[in-house]
């Protein structure tokens, strides 16, 4: 196949969560849904890591990632509230996810899986 060069290039991957069992000590359940990502280019990460790095508080470089994030996640699939049910994906409800650590960790490893090609190198 031919390498397509496009001004954008969405594509989903899948991630895996990993969140503390209430019920048992020391276990972890996992979760999976896929987002669909949209990488921004080489000159708009290097200015979001130049914008980063002029951040002097935890708040504020909190608040940086959320909305980095934002930039890049553009959809969600396989995400289901108590009662099983489909939940659309919004930014508050995108915002109200990334708000647990292991959500946002989850995200940022799936992401760099996706742009390294480490998942797929790991059978190699």
């Amino acid at each position: 196949m031919q390498f397509k060069l496009s001004k954008s290039h969405r594509y989903w991957w899948p991630v895996t969560v990993l969140i503390p069992d209430p019920e048992n000590a020391g276990v972890f359940i996992k979760q999976e849904l896929k987002l669909q990502f949209e990488p921004l280019g080489r000159d708009e990460q290097l200015a979001a890591q130049a914008e980063a790095a002029k951040l002097v508080t935890m708040d504020a470089l909190i608040a940086h990632e959320a909305k980095q994030s934002m930039r890049f996640i553009k959809n969600w699939d396989g995400v289901v509230d108590d009662d099983g049910l489909p939940i659309p994906f919004t930014p508050e409800l995108f915002d109200q996810a990334m708000q647990q650590s292991w959500f946002r960790q989850a995200v940022q490893e799936a992401l760099q899986q996706s742009m390294t090609g480490d998942k797929a190198r790991l059978g190699n």
